[in-house]
């Protein structure tokens, strides 16, 4: 959250960022030893900030209309690699579906199913690797902006993997 509050402050203040600190804003981050990378809707490069302290795993924002995905490196750390690229996918994944410009209760859910989606598409993951996320949903109790409680979130993406709406947009997010 500081990271943020400073990258507005210069913004605001100093109007951009500073070269040495554009260097800390990434374009192709590496998320679980695989460099990714995440277009918003408008086919915009979102670019990655790797923080502590956030207070959940990321978070997806606009700072001067540059698309941002910020990621708690400890908290990242601590999970399995597919569950990494899974939330680097759900953060990529409300820039690429405007949540970010109208989000909605709604909004979650949609990000969960869209990375699911496209992890599967993209053969990311395996039915086997989505169902290992179970325990590290387990005792979450849900969030007022969206996030189903563990079991239920678990299940709702787990629907996604296996029944996809459709096949997901292919720009928007590439390794």
């Amino acid at each position: 959250m500081k990271a943020l509050a400073f990258l507005v402050f210069l913004f605001v203040v100093g109007g951009g960022v500073p070269q040495s600190m554009a260097a800390g804003l990434e374009v192709q981050p590496l998320i679980a030893g695989y460099p990714m990378r995440c277009h918003d809707f408008r086919g915009t490069v979102v670019r990655t900030l790797q923080t502590t302290e956030l207070g959940d795993v990321g978070r997806a924002s606009i700072v001067a209309r540059v698309p941002i995905i910020q990621l708690d490196s400890e908290r990242l750390a601590k999970l399995p690699p597919k569950l990494q690229i899974f939330f680097f996918m759900h953060e990529c994944a409300h820039h690429v579906l405007g949540h970010i410009i109208k989000p909605t209760l709604q909004s979650e859910r949609d990000a969960d199913c869209w990375s699911a989606n496209y992890g599967r598409w993209a053969g990311l993951f395996s039915r086997k690797d989505v169902e290992g996320f179970a325990p590290f949903f387990a005792t979450s109790n849900g969030s007022k902006f969206g996030h189903l409680p563990g079991a239920e979130r678990q299940a709702y993406i787990l629907n996604c993997f296996d029944k996809p709406d459709s096949e997901p947009v292919a720009y928007s997010f590439s390794r």
